[in-house]
C-alpha cells in the first residue's frame, strides 16, 4: 500500500472491567468499515485477551492461534536491540510494521476501501503466558529504547489505516500507560455507574490531561448503560442512578 492515510489512533480504556469497553470498540470498528474506512483493531489487553471473540464467525480461531501479535512484535524488537551490530539509525522501523501480523475480517460487503484488520495480543500457545508475565517493561523503555519503537509503530499504523482502535488493559499498569498516553490521538474512557468506576476513570482522564498536555490527546467518555429490563426498572426507581450521572459529569476534567 502506497497511500499515506494519516489515520487516527483511538484507545478504549476502562478503570474497571464490565464497562462495555471491548464491545464498544468492536461496534465502532464495524460502523467505520461500513462507511468505507480502513480499520485496524488491536488487542492490547495482553493479560486477558478477548477482542477476537466479538468478530466471530468472521475471524477464524485458527488464524488467531497461529498468527503473531503485539507481544511478538515487541519481543522481536527487544531481541534485535540487544545485538551489537552496525545498522542505520532507523533500523527499528523494520520491526514496527504491523501488516505481516494482522488477520483480515472475512466480510465482503464493506463498501469502497472498507475493511477491518485484526492485530492480536499474541500467538495463543503454551508459551504465551510466560512471555507476557516475564516481560520487563522497565527494561524495554529505559535500556532498549522502547519509546522509539512505539513511535515507529504509531507511525506505521497511521500510515496504513484510517482508524486504529486499541483495546487497552483495565486499571493501572505499564501496558495501560502505553495505550492511554504514548499511542493515542483520542482516548475513550468507559465506565459504569458505580463510584469506583466513575472516580477511577475520571482520575485517569484528569492525570493524562494535566501531565501530558503536549500530547494533545482528546479525551471522551462512554458510559455503559443498563441492558436488561430488570436492571432498567431498578435504575429507574433507584435514587443513586441520578446521583451517579451527576457525579460522572462533575468528576470529569473540563476541557480548556
Amino acid at each position: 500500500m502506497t497511500e499515506d492515510r494519516d489515520g487516527r489512533i483511538i484507545t478504549f480504556y476502562s478503570f474497571k472491567g464490565g464497562a462495555g469497553r471491548t464491545m464498544t470498540l468492536a461496534n465502532t470498528a464495524w460502523i467505520l468499515a461500513a462507511n468505507g474506512k480502513r480499520v485496524l483493531v488491536v488487542d492490547w489487553d495482553l493479560e486477558s485477551p478477548g477482542l477476537h471473540k466479538f468478530f466471530r464467525p468472521f475471524l477464524k480461531s485458527t488464524d488467531i492461534a497461529t498468527t503473531q501479535g503485539v507481544i511478538e512484535l515487541i519481543s522481536d524488537y527487544c531481541w534485535s536491540a540487544t545485538r551489537q551490530v552496525q545498522r542505520p539509525a532507523d533500523w527499528h522501523r523494520e520491526y514496527a510494521r504491523v501488516g505481516v501480523h494482522t488477520v483480515s475480517i472475512e466480510w465482503e460487503h464493506f463498501p469502497g476501501d472498507g475493511a477491518i484488520d485484526f492485530l492480536s495480543c499474541g500467538r495463543q500457545n503454551r508459551d504465551y503466558s510466560a512471555l507476557v508475565s516475564d516481560f520487563d517493561w522497565d527494561n524495554f523503555y529505559r535500556r532498549l529504547g522502547g519509546g522509539q519503537f512505539l513511535d515507529a509503530l504509531r507511525d506505521d499504523m497511521r500510515r496504513n489505516y484510517d482508524y486504529v482502535l486499541i483495546d487497552s488493559r483495565s486499571g493501572l499498569s505499564d501496558i495501560a500507560d502505553i495505550c492511554t498516553v504514548h499511542l493515542p490521538d483520542i482516548l475513550v474512557v468507559c465506565f459504569t455507574l458505580s463510584d469506583q468506576s466513575i472516580e477511577g476513570a475520571a482520575g485517569i482522564a484528569t492525570q493524562i490531561a494535566d501531565r501530558y498536555p503536549d500530547r494533545g490527546i482528546r479525551i471522551c467518555r462512554s458510559r455503559c448503560g443498563w441492558t436488561t429490563p430488570r436492571r432498567r426498572n431498578w435504575t429507574r426507581d433507584a435514587p443513586s442512578h441520578d446521583t451517579g450521572s451527576n457525579v460522572s459529569r462533575s468528576a470529569w476534567p473540563r476541557r480548556k
